[in-house]
């Protein structure tokens, strides 16, 4: 093992020499490929953003139905706190349990 702290210098360097390697053979290329691997980027970059925006609608919908379901169950306590509390089972306002008035 190295006494090295981690690999990202490599990895910085490799993707470095990546792009600058795809430069240089973009500049070198025809016209023809040029404008094909253009096109294929343009392509990949609509997806892209399609997908996005499908992601973003669903993650939308989905939390709707989450908070929707949160204040259902909101208002589902709020009921049976308020049943509890007219009955003189649950806790009183302050949080703590009243005695209750058959002495139970």
């Amino acid at each position: 093992m190295s006494n090295r702290p981690n690999g990202g210098g490599f990895v910085i360097g490799l993707l470095i020499g990546a792009a600058i390697g795809a430069a240089a053979a973009m500049l070198l290329s025809d016209e023809t490929t040029r404008d094909a691997v253009i096109g294929k980027a343009r392509e990949a970059s609509n997806q892209a953003v399609d997908a996005t925006g499908d992601l973003r609608d669903r993650v939308g919908e989905a939390t709707a139905a989450w908070q929707s379901n949160a204040a259902d169950l909101y208002e589902r306590g709020r009921t049976i706190l308020e049943q509890a509390r007219a009955t003189g089972a649950g806790p009183s306002e302050n949080g703590h349990a009243e005695p209750r008035a058959d002495g139970a």
